[in-house]
């Protein structure tokens, strides 16, 4: 009798060694990248997966521009992942909201070229420059812009719209703030960085200054 339950706790832990060893070797999933948006001609493909965690241990996704093959042509990682995506009427740009954004900068825009197929970059969200130029076009010795966003809103007859946000404040008044709002049109030619045509002040929604609470 010894001699027989001896055998089979032999057994039991050969069997359980093997498992182990199964699942120790079973190779880990990996995660199927989600389609965001496809071109209007089907030739591109906007797609967003898990990507490897930041510097201290924060969630990532990574995007990426694949043709209708699935060769990845540009990728990028971020926090959230992408909001919108605008194709363009004739299939030749992509304008991507990418949030979080960049200190307000939202836009990236991308050239496609569906023959090679290729991306160029034209535009990447730069929040810094993007405030110095608000500072530079409505900014004066009176008052200061204090924060921008930008956000790609639609294309129209070939021309990228995008909606600017803010606030500014009287220089001598650093505690009040003065939302603002503005429509930009940007004009997008070829492999070129995008042009500011047009910009519209917006008047609604009519906002009233704010000012920081007393410490």
């Amino acid at each position: 009798m010894l001699v027989r339950f001896g055998n089979l706790l032999s057994l039991s832990v050969a069997l359980l060694t093997m498992a182990g060893h199964a699942v120790a070797q079973t190779p880990t999933m990996t995660p199927v990248p989600q389609i965001i948006s496809t071109s209007l001609d089907g030739h591109f493909l906007l797609r967003r997966s898990q990507a490897e965690p930041g510097e201290h241990g924060e969630s990532r996704k990574s995007l990426e521009i694949c043709s209708d093959a699935g060769e990845v042509l540009y990728s990028w990682n971020n926090g959230l992942g992408v909001t919108t995506a605008l194709w363009s009427a004739d299939n030749r740009y992509l304008a991507v909201n990418d949030m979080p954004g960049e200190q307000g900068d939202l836009v990236r825009l991308f050239s496609l070229d569906k023959a090679k197929p290729a991306i160029v970059v034209l535009r990447q969200p730069n929040g810094k420059k993007l405030i110095e130029q608000e500072q530079e076009r409505h900014g004066s010795f009176l008052s200061s812009v204090d924060a921008v966003s930008l956000r790609a809103e639609e294309w129209h007859d070939g021309r990228l719209w995008c909606q600017l946000t803010g606030t500014s404040h009287p220089k001598r008044q650093p505690t009040v703030h003065v939302p603002f709002h503005h429509l930009l049109v940007f004009s997008v030619k070829g492999e070129e960085a995008p042009v500011l045509e047009q910009e519209w002040t917006l008047t609604e929604p009519r906002e009233i200054p704010v000012r920081d609470p007393a410490p």
